[in-house]
């Protein structure tokens, strides 16, 4: 390992201990992200840096969001254009459940997508939205998908808002509907849409959130004098995710270390909830009305795990 690998972690212990700027909205928080992470080269370093300079948890998750993505889809370039995942429909986001058509345009070249994701986060600020869409059935049954890429601000295209969430709701969510929207070849990300693109945008996205918000709870902690003890371990999980994210992310062995790097997380930010009185009233409240943000997809996280440890059982 070079020293350069861990210069952003050296850039967080050196970072000014002031509070960041506010930082109202969405709009507001795109051109801030772009400017902090413009110099980091890998993803994992844009989610740590967009996490520390964040004022509230919202921004921090918004940050390890966009890395996930940038991680998945590498073209998406640092200080390049917002994107949005586009899975759910109003069946779920199982695969065999996506019914939104990726069809060939009778006639032409090119592709036809048509139908409905019921929610999608940060979808009316996005520039680029990726969209899973279905391109009919293979002979076993299964839908077969394709990753599409598709600018938000292109025709055909019908975002309608959802109410904020009860937490981080200064992060947008909405429905898209797509009609009659026409693609070329270029559109369509390669791979298989479930195997290149969902299954492992949902280990990429757990990987680079916690590590924005290890960041955001590090700068916190800077500020309000917590333990040295204290903020060595955030150091030492935010380097564990920084490992993680160059790991393959279908990989069990990388679901097993990622399992354990949550319940570490679990066990740090218990641990640290004494320390909250030391830090001022408005940043403990964000903290306090967005944390659970930390337990979504449990559930399916709880599924990731045990398959990974059922892997090596059996061997």
């Amino acid at each position: 390992m070079s020293p350069e690998d861990l210069a952003v972690i050296a850039t967080l212990l050196q970072a000014p201990v002031e509070p960041p700027p506010g930082v109202a909205d969405f709009a507001a928080w795109k051109s801030a992200w772009k400017q902090t992470v413009a110099s980091w080269k890998s993803p994992i370093d844009r989610a740590l840096a967009g996490g520390s300079s964040a004022d509230r948890p919202a921004w921090a998750f918004a940050a390890g969001y966009q890395a996930a993505i940038q991680c998945l889809v590498p073209q998406m370039a640092a200080g390049g254009p917002i994107a949005a995942i586009c899975i759910t429909e109003e069946d779920g986001a199982h695969p065999a459940r996506i019914r939104c058509r990726l069809t060939a345009s009778r006639g032409e070249k090119g592709w036809r997508l048509d139908g409905t994701k019921t929610f999608v986060t940060g979808a009316d600020g996005a520039d680029i939205l990726l969209v899973a869409a279905s391109c009919g059935m293979t002979p076993d049954g299964r839908n077969r998908l394709r990753m599409v890429q598709v600018p938000a601000d292109h025709s055909g295209i019908l975002m309608s808002p959802l109410p904020a969430l009860g937490f981080v709701p200064e992060i947008p969510h909405g429905q898209v509907r797509f009609e009659a929207v026409r693609l070329t070849d270029d559109a369509l990300l390669p791979g298989d849409g479930y195997r290149e693109a969902i299954k492992p945008f949902r280990t990429l996205e757990d990987i680079h959130v916690t590590g924005a918000f290890l960041a955001w709870l590090f700068a916190v902690g800077r500020r309000s004098g917590w333990p040295d003890a204290t903020l060595e371990t955030l150091v030492a999980l935010m380097v564990t995710a920084r490992v993680l994210a160059a790991a393959p992310p279908l990989e069990p062995h990388v679901h097993l270390a990622l399992g354990g790097l949550l319940s570490q997380v679990a066990l740090v930010v218990e641990t640290a909830a004494p320390h909250w009185k030391r830090v001022d009233a408005r940043t403990r409240q964000w903290w306090q009305r967005d944390r659970r943000i930390l337990d979504i997809a449990a559930g399916l996280r709880s599924r990731r795990l045990e398959t990974a440890r059922a892997r090596y059982r059996s061997t």
